[in-house]
């Protein structure tokens, strides 16, 4: 269990935010080659910030290894290139494991603006990363739930990510 002190001074930790952009539409697909129909796309994007900051757009957040990089520090390919190839163009981020905080090291500057200099380290508050996983989760089950309306497919497990918050806060 892990147990968040307010001695941590929040004004000189990193703040990580994102938005999610959603946008549905009907497409017209070929279903054989005689016949097509009206269907259903969804797409979305989650657009990462440090501290209001936005991320490359370029690389690809995966959400599915920033949840695991919460159990356990390492080196883990957390952006991937806009083609969802990771040697095409994605990067690792090192995460180290503090009593108070979580830091992220990063292999380059993760910014859309190149003129934001940074020494590629971040330092977040547990209780900042726990707030954003919470509300990140709530936006998938949202993401969620529009897919299933769609009839689409949903691709993130989002009940393991909820396993993984909870096990974090010593609730099993």
């Amino acid at each position: 269990m892990r147990t968040f002190s307010k001695k941590v001074n929040e004004e000189q930790q990193d703040k990580l935010s994102f938005d999610l952009e959603i946008n549905i539409k009907k497409e017209y697909r070929n279903i054989t080659r005689l016949k097509g129909r009206m269907v259903p796309v969804v797409t979305w994007k989650v657009n990462l910030y440090i501290n209001g900051n936005k991320l490359d757009e370029d690389e690809v957040f995966v959400e599915d290894e920033f949840f695991t990089s919460l159990l356990c520090p390492g080196k883990y390919p957390m952006f991937t290139c806009t083609c969802g190839i990771f040697g095409c163009g994605g990067y690792y981020v090192e995460v180290i494991h503090g009593i108070e905080s979580l830091f992220w090291l990063t292999e380059q500057n993760p910014f859309s603006d190149r003129s934001i200099k940074t020494p590629n380290k971040f330092s977040f508050s547990w209780s900042q990363i726990m707030n954003f996983s919470e509300e990140l989760i709530q936006k998938l089950e949202e993401l969620k739930s529009i897919m299933a309306s769609n009839g689409l497919e949903f691709r993130y497990d989002v009940e393991r990510y909820k396993g993984i918050i909870e096990k974090i806060n010593g609730v099993e």
